[in-house]
């Protein structure tokens, strides 16, 4: 089952829209924009099992009272990317991601600019997966970096 079919048999239809005939990266940002991570306005540009990138434009939906970009919308881009990336190391329909763990840290604040996020699997051990996820500014210098874990089972 390819990762495109198991969005489509993963997803609640009762409240999420699906496109027809669409790409995994279309398919994903007509999810993304449908739940919390839209608010990011995070632009999928690309995703495959080990890497995937997103750019993050700063607007007034994802900054914070300080007016820099809001520490909770890297953290949420980061999720967002790397639990699709799990779906590629689903087996069966049945199977589930689920985030076992997850940590941020903060270099430096991002004003106005677009940020750069790019996420890698950096471990696999049987169904647990662990990824980083780098977050750049427009001058190419990391301003924060995400370490998330998943893992892949069947709920009860």
């Amino acid at each position: 089952m390819t990762v495109l079919e198991l969005l489509y048999h993963n997803v609640p239809l009762d409240i999420f829209t699906l496109k027809e005939n669409s790409t995994l990266v279309e398919q994903a940002q007509n999810l993304i924009d449908q739940c919390h991570p839209g608010a990011t306005n995070m632009k999928v540009l690309n995703l495959t099992a080990e890497i995937s990138e997103a750019d993050i434009p700063y607007s007034q939906n994802n900054r914070a009272l300080h007016g820099f970009m809001h520490g909770g919308c890297f953290f949420t881009v980061g999720d967002t990317l790397t639990s699709i990336m799990a779906f590629f190391h689903v087996e069966n329909e049945k199977e589930r991601t689920f985030t076992m763990d997850a940590s941020i840290r903060y270099l430096r604040p991002v004003r106005t600019e677009t940020v750069y996020a790019k996420a890698r699997l950096v471990q696999k051990n049987g169904k647990l997966l662990e990824y980083v996820c780098d977050f750049f500014n427009e001058e190419n210098k990391r301003a924060a970096q995400a370490k998330y874990k998943y893992v892949i089972a069947e709920p009860h």
